[in-house]
């Protein structure tokens, strides 16, 4: 029942209602179940009701191929509904004093599937709290002739046990959504709806977001850039006999062995090899899924947190290449002396493969030895420099020696 005056003009504006609207026509007194209207004889009001929820289906579809039952389409209909929250019946009940029913209004509600403004998939370690801030672009409510009056941004969550809160800052100031969302285990994935509303009484949302929350098993690796590392992962069986691959987010930078598709058997306990070679320094994330790729469904998933480190430079070079250079770029030589007293196979790596190639990636040489490496910069239209990190690594990807060259476009 809406009680307030300014909240009843507002909607009777907004859905264009031309019934008689009456201030102060309601009492609201303590222990009573509702608000108090008195009535004189043969006397009609007009009572505004609104119905508004933010409950919603929060079960994600399973992963995998699906199967349609045969039959008519009013049949598949009915059992395969696609409303987001099952119809309902609401009885509002108007009681006299004496608490004998006067009237019954029954409201039948068939909720339709809303409109999803922006999609959010956000990883998180399992059973960890995930919080995070989603900024708010900037709003302006036409109704308001001051262009510079600020807009009452609200929002509501469809998960109660997810807290979502946003605070009103300074004039000019960017206005943030604060989500903190309750962990679970890994590979579960939560699914919930966010609702921003900007104007007082939140009859209409501005945007609808739909937020996915993935949670995966944490696993801290800390390496060297350009330097391979090993990790062991262990992926379990369940119940049933599954053909299972694995995938990583970043191939380029992590190799899982096996690589191809491998037989789990009920409960047995099969053991990932992950190659780790990043090439930029920093903490980021990187994901390594196990599907079954029969049933075409996630098994399980690793959060890879990386911490790379800068490897031990051993020299550092500076080359000016002029810009333009009628793309064709520049050579330049280094020299390279094998640390060992037997004949040894090196490999050559860089950071910036699109800027630097190397003449030959793989050479050999004998026991003191020295060995020229061809470097081929590629042209660039701007003006600027950058540093590239040549790695000089064994058969095995370890780094021997590592060179910075300073590229300086002129």
């Amino acid at each position: 029942v809406i009680t307030d005056t300014e909240e009843w003009r507002y909607f009777k504006t907004l859905t264009k209602t031309p019934t008689p609207l009456e201030e102060n026509m309601f009492r609201l007194e303590n222990g009573t179940p509702g608000p108090r209207v008195y009535l004189r004889p043969k006397e009609s009001v007009h009572i505004p009701l609104k119905y508004q929820t933010f409950l919603c289906d929060h079960s994600v579809a399973l992963q995998g191929p699906s199967f349609l039952p045969t039959g008519r389409s009013s049949e598949v209909a009915k059992k395969t509904g696609s409303n987001t929250v099952l119809a309902k019946t609401i009885k509002v009940t108007f009681e006299a004093e004496d608490g004998k029913p006067m009237s019954i209004c029954q409201v039948n509600v068939e909720p339709t599937p809303h409109v999803v403004d922006q999609s959010f998939r956000l990883y998180h370690p399992e059973l960890c709290f995930l919080k995070k801030a989603i900024r708010l672009p900037p709003w302006h409510d036409p109704t308001v002739g001051d262009p510079d009056a600020r807009t009452h941004i609200s929002v509501r969550c469809s998960d109660p046990n997810v807290i979502c809160q946003t605070k009103m800052l300074a004039a000019g100031e960017p206005q943030d959504v604060y989500l903190k969302v309750p962990g679970s285990p890994s590979p579960h994935i939560k699914m919930l709806f966010v609702m921003v509303f900007t104007d007082k009484w939140m009859a209409a949302p501005s945007q609808i977001w739909q937020i996915y929350v993935h949670f995966l098993e944490r696993v801290d690796v800390n390496c060297v850039s350009g330097q391979r590392s090993c990790q062991s992962l262990v992926v379990r069986g369940k119940q049933a006999v599954r053909k299972v691959k694995c995938f990583s987010s970043h191939p380029q930078e992590i190799q899982v062995d096996p690589a191809g598709v491998f037989v789990l058997p009920p409960g047995a306990v099969q053991e990932l090899q992950l190659k780790v070679q990043p090439w930029r320094t920093g903490s980021r994330f990187l994901y390594v899924s196990a599907v079954d790729v029969e049933q075409r469904r996630l098994l399980t998933a690793w959060l890879l947190c990386l911490t790379v480190h800068r490897p031990v430079l051993s020299k550092a070079f500076e080359v000016c290449v002029p810009v333009g250079g009628g793309g064709r770029g520049t050579s330049r030589r280094i020299t390279y002396t094998n640390p060992y007293t037997s004949t040894r196979a090196f490999l050559l790596r860089s950071d910036h493969p699109d800027l630097l190639q190397f003449k030959e990636d793989q050479f050999q040489i004998g026991g003191g030895e020295s060995y020229a490496i061809g470097l081929r910069l590629a042209p660039s239209q701007s003006s600027g420099s950058v540093e590239i990190l040549v790695y000089v690594n064994n058969l095995q990807e370890k780094t021997e020696e590592t060179f910075c060259v300073k590229v300086n476009y002129s």
